[in-house]
C-alpha cells in the first residue's frame, strides 16, 4: 500500500476547451483522501492555478518527463460520481466535442475555481473572525490588503503554509470572500431576519412551562404570552428558526418582539436563507382518477421493462400530465428519483403548482434563469436522494447534468420540440436524447409526451423500437377547437383586411370578448417590425456584423439584430438618399399589441416574447396575470404554443400561418404542423373553442391537415419525402460549419475540407460547401458541409474519422484560424 501511495496518479477534467484528461501525481499525504469525483487544485499552463475534477485514479507510471502534483483537494467528497463521468464522456465522445466543454457545461460556474479569479472582501462582512481558522485569518489578511486578489498571488504569499484552494472556499462558503464575478453581478447572500427561541428555553420544559405560566398570570403581558403561541404554532418539526415576516405576518407587533428578546426570551438575527422556495403538498394522488385511456396509458407504461422508451401520444388537453403524476408516484414509492424536462423555461411555472399540489417540497425546478448561488443549492439537493432533497426535478435541456443517484424515471414533455437541442457553444447536445441515454445507464423508464411527436420519435414507435400509447380524447371530453381558415390575400382584395387583422378573426375575437372569455394571438416574430425599407431608393438598414436585416423594436426605439445583438437608433431619414419615405414591412408582436389597442381600446393586452420575459420572474407574472384573467388577450411567440393550459381561453388566432411553412428546411411541414396545432390546443380546453388560421395559401396541405387535426396525414407524408430524399429517421446527418472573418480563406478552406470529406465518405453523402440562409454572424462568415449517412452506417465510426480529419486541418498554420463547429443530428 506504502508504494502505491508513492506512485498514485489521477486523470483530471480540467474547464478548458482541451480534448483530453491530464495526468497528476497525488501527494502522499493526500492518498488516502483524493477519491473520483472531487475537485483538485492543479497548476496548468504555467502558474495558473484550475480546479479540476477527478475522473479516474490508477498507479500507471505516464511516459511523461515530469508529473505536476496536484496542489490541494477542494472537496471532502465528491462533487459527481463514476456514472456522471460516465455520462460526460458519452456526451463528448456523441457529440464529437471536448470532454472539457462538457465539464463547464455540466458544472454550475461556482464549482469552477480558476487562479486568474479574483476575490475580495466581502462588502457585508461584519470583521467577526472569532470562527475563522488560522490560515483562513492569514488569507483574509492578504486580501484585505487590495481592492482585489488573484488566488495565485495568495499561493505566492503563502507558499505552503496550507491548502489555498480549499481554504478560499471555504471562506467563500462562510460569505467572508467573493468573487469579482459575484461582485459584477451585484451579489449579495440572502439574509433574512429570523427569530428562534433562546438556549434557555429550548431543551427545558420546566423553564418553559415557567415562563408561559408567568405570562400567562399577568395581563399586561397578554401580548408577548399570544406572541410566544404565535411562534410555536409556525414552528416546523424540530426547526426553532421563524422568519421575522411571517409572524409579523400574524399580527405580532415589533414592539412585543423586541420585548421578548430584551427579556432573553428570543432571538432576533440575520441569517442567510435558502433562495428556493417550498410548498407543501396539498392533494393526494390516489384523489386523481384517470379515464380509461389515461389508465390504459399508464399501466402499459409501468409494466415497460426498465431502460425502455414508452411514447405518449395525446391530443391537446388529453391529460397526460394526469398520467404523468401517477407515473411519479410509483417512482417515488420505490425510492427513486424524477426527471422531467419541458422545452421552454415558460412552461415549468405553471406545471410546478401543479406538481407542488401533489408533491410539495419534493419538487425542485432548475434552468438557466437561477443565479450561480441558486443553481449551487439544487444541485446539492439533487445529490444524494436526501430525504430533505429534490426527489423531482422540473427543468430545462441543462437539467440532464443534475448528479442524479438513483433515477427512476425520466419524463421529455412536448418531446418533439427543437428548444431541446444546443446550438451554440460546445457541447451541442439534444436534451431530449441526452436524458433517454441518462435513464438507460440508471435502467430508469422513459417516457416521450406530445400532442405532436417528431417524425422521427414516431416513426421509432411504429417499428417497435418505442412502446406507443394514445390519447384520443380530451380530459375534459369537449371537442378539439374548430378551426377556421382566413384567406388573406382574397381579404385584401375585398377590402376585408384591416392592418394584419382579417375581418373573421377581428368579428371572432369580438365576439369572445363580449362573452368575457380570452384571446390569444400568435405570430412567431418578435419585434416591431422585421425590414425597415426605403421607398424612394429602396434601402434597407442592414446589421454591420450580420448578413441580415435590422428588426424595429419600438418600444425601446432601436434597431436591433437578432443574431448579435448590435442596436442603432431609429432611423428618421434613409442614410443612402436622405428621403423621410421609409416603410415598416411585415409585423411583429409589439406591433400586433399597438394595433390591438385601437380595434380594442377596453381590452386588456399583454405580450409574451424574447423581449417581455428577460427578467427572471417575468414569465411567471405574465402567465399568472393571464391565469387569474387579469388580461384578457395574450400576444406571443412559440412561449405561448404549447404546454400552457388556460381555462377561459375560446380563441386563438395565428397571424400569419405562411412564414411558418416557407422556412427553407426539410422539417418546416413538419415544424409549422406543429406549431399551428400546438397553439390550436390552447383554445376550448374547458368550453368549445375557435381557432382563425390566416394565410394566403389555404389550400396548402399542411394547413388542412392542420385544420382536421390530422396528425396521420402529415406523418404519412413526410415519412415518404424523407425516405425517397434521404433524410432522418432513415439516415444520420451531421452538419460542419467552417467559419472565417475572410471570405476568401473560408471559400479556399471550405472547398479543402469538402475534397477530404468526399475522399473518406464518398461524393454522394456529402453536400457542400453551402452558403446558409445566414450567411455572416459576428463578422464571420460561415460555410456547411453536410454528410448524409445511412442508418445502418456506424455512426461512430463516421465521427471519430471527422474528429481525425479536423485533428489534421487545424495543425494546418494557414487554417489555424478557421473555427469548425461540428453538429450532430442538427435541428
Amino acid at each position: 500500500m506504502d508504494n502505491q501511495c508513492d506512485n498514485l496518479f489521477v486523470e483530471v477534467i480540467l474547464p478548458l476547451h482541451l480534448p483530453a484528461t491530464f495526468t497528476y501525481r497525488v501527494p502522499r499525504i493526500m492518498a488516502k483522501e483524493v477519491t473520483v469525483g472531487q475537485r483538485v487544485a492543479v497548476q496548468f499552463g504555467g502558474k495558473r492555478i484550475y480546479s479540476a475534477v477527478v475522473a479516474e485514479i490508477h498507479t500507471r507510471i505516464p511516459n511523461l518527463k515530469s508529473v505536476k502534483y496536484i496542489i490541494s483537494i477542494i472537496d471532502t467528497e465528491p462533487v459527481v460520481y463514476d456514472k456522471h463521468i460516465a455520462f460526460w464522456r458519452w456526451v463528448a465522445s456523441y457529440y464529437c466535442c471536448y470532454i472539457g466543454d462538457v465539464l463547464t457545461a455540466a458544472l454550475p460556474a461556482a464549482f469552477r475555481l480558476k487562479s486568474e479569479s479574483k476575490v475580495i472582501v466581502n462588502p457585508e462582512f461584519e470583521g467577526d473572525i472569532s470562527e475563522l481558522s488560522r490560515a483562513e485569518i492569514r488569507i483574509l489578511e492578504i486580501v484585505s490588503k487590495n481592492e482585489s486578489t488573484t488566488i495565485e498571488e495568495i499561493t505566492v504569499a503563502l507558499k505552503d503554509e496550507c491548502n489555498i484552494m480549499t481554504t478560499v472556499q471555504t471562506l467563500m462558503k462562510k460569505q467572508v470572500l467573493v468573487t469579482d464575478e459575484e461582485l459584477f453581478d451585484r451579489y449579495k447572500p440572502l439574509k433574512e431576519s429570523v427569530i428562534s427561541l433562546s438556549a434557555k428555553y429550548r431543551n427545558n420544559d420546566a423553564n418553559l412551562q415557567a415562563l408561559f405560566a408567568e405570562l400567562e398570570s399577568n395581563k399586561k403581558f397578554e401580548k408577548q404570552y399570544n406572541a410566544l403561541l404565535t411562534y410555536f404554532s409556525l414552528r416546523r418539526g424540530g426547526n426553532y428558526d421563524i422568519s421575522k415576516t411571517e409572524i409579523l405576518a400574524k399580527g405580532v407587533s415589533l414592539h412585543t418582539l423586541n420585548t421578548l428578546e430584551n427579556k432573553e426570551v428570543i432571538k432576533i438575527e440575520k441569517k442567510a436563507v435558502s433562495r428556493l422556495h417550498s410548498n407543501e403538498a396539498s392533494l393526494q394522488v390516489d384523489n386523481l382518477i384517470l379515464t380509461k385511456e389515461q389508465q390504459a396509458a399508464f399501466d402499459g407504461i409501468s409494466s415497460q421493462p426498465e431502460g425502455s422508451v414508452s411514447l405518449l401520444h395525446g391530443v391537446t388537453s388529453s391529460g397526460k400530465t394526469e398520467v404523468y403524476i401517477k407515473l411519479i408516484e410509483k417512482t417515488l414509492q420505490n425510492n427513486k428519483q424524477i426527471l422531467f424536462l419541458l422545452p421552454e423555461i415558460a412552461l415549468t411555472a405553471q406545471l410546478i403548482q401543479r406538481l407542488e399540489k401533489y408533491f410539495g417540497s419534493k419538487v425542485g425546478v432548475y434552468h438557466s434563469r437561477f443565479s450561480k448561488e441558486e443553481r449551487i443549492e439544487i444541485w446539492n439537493k439533487v445529490k444524494g436522494n436526501k430525504p430533505d432533497g429534490y426527489s423531482i426535478v422540473v427543468g430545462s435541456r441543462s437539467a440532464v447534468f443534475l448528479p442524479f443517484e438513483t433515477l427512476g424515471l425520466v419524463i421529455v414533455d412536448e418531446e418533439h420540440d427543437s428548444s431541446f437541442k444546443q446550438f451554440d457553444p460546445a457541447p451541442r447536445y439534444n436534451g431530449k436524447d441526452a436524458a433517454l441515454w441518462l435513464a438507460k445507464q440508471h435502467n430508469a423508464l422513459a417516457v416521450l409526451g406530445s400532442a405532436t411527436p417528431s417524425v422521427e420519435s414516431y416513426y421509432y414507435a411504429q417499428s417497435h423500437k418505442y412502446a406507443l400509447f394514445t390519447l384520443t380524447e380530451r380530459y375534459s371530453k369537449i371537442p378539439l377547437p374548430e378551426i377556421l381558415i382566413a384567406d388573406t390575400k382574397e381579404a385584401a382584395r375585398h377590402g376585408k383586411m384591416h392592418s394584419m387583422f382579417s375581418k373573421m378573426l377581428l368579428d371572432c375575437m369580438a365576439t369572445a370578448l363580449n362573452k368575457g372569455e380570452q384571446v390569444i394571438l400568435f405570430q412567431n416574430r418578435r419585434g416591431y417590425s422585421p425590414v425597415v425599407q426605403c421607398d424612394v431608393c429602396g434601402y434597407i438598414p442592414k446589421c454591420k456584423n450580420c448578413d441580415v436585416s435590422l428588426t424595429l423594436h419600438k418600444q425601446s426605439a432601436s434597431m436591433n439584430c437578432h443574431y448579435c445583438d448590435a442596436h442603432t437608433a431609429l432611423l428618421k431619414v434613409c442614410p443612402q438618399c436622405g428621403s423621410g419615405a421609409l416603410r415598416m414591412m411585415g409585423f411583429g408582436t409589439e406591433k400586433i399589441e399597438e394595433e390591438l389597442a385601437i380595434y380594442f381600446p377596453k381590452a386588456r393586452i399583454a405580450r409574451m416574447d424574447l423581449d417581455s420575459t428577460k427578467g427572471k420572474a417575468s414569465y411567471q407574472k405574465i402567465i399568472a396575470a393571464f391565469a387569474n384573467r387579469e388580461t384578457d388577450i395574450l400576444v406571443g411567440t412559440q412561449m405561448i404554443s404549447k404546454g400552457l393550459d388556460f381555462e377561459n381561453v375560446s380563441l386563438v388566432g395565428i397571424m400569419n400561418a405562411d412564414n411558418l411553412i416557407s422556412i427553407p428546411d426539410f422539417r418546416s411541414y413538419e415544424r409549422a404542423f406543429q406549431m399551428m396545432t400546438q397553439v390550436s390546443g390552447r383554445s376550448g380546453r374547458r368550453q368549445a373553442g375557435k381557432v382563425v388560421i390566416q394565410t394566403i395559401n389555404p389550400y396548402h396541405q399542411c394547413i388542412l391537415d392542420v385544420s382536421k387535426h390530422n396528425f396521420a396525414s402529415m406523418f404519412n407524408s413526410q415519412i415518404l419525402e424523407r425516405k425517397f430524399f434521404r433524410y432522418p429517421p432513415f439516415f444520420r446527418m451531421i452538419c460542419i460549419s467552417l467559419s472565417h472573418q475572410s471570405k476568401e480563406v473560408l471559400d479556399a478552406a471550405a472547398t479543402e475540407y469538402a475534397t477530404s470529406m468526399r475522399s473518406i465518405f464518398s461524393n454522394e453523402r456529402i453536400f457542400g460547401p453551402v452558403i446558409p440562409p445566414v450567411s455572416r454572424i459576428r463578422n464571420r462568415y460561415i460555410n456547411q458541409i453536410w454528410l448524409k449517412l445511412e442508418a445502418k452506417l456506424s455512426y461512430s465510426a463516421a465521427k471519430q474519422e471527422i474528429m481525425r480529419l479536423n485533428e489534421a486541418f487545424s495543425v494546418k498554420e494557414q487554417h489555424r484560424s478557421i473555427r469548425i463547429a461540428i453538429d450532430i443530428d442538427p435541428q
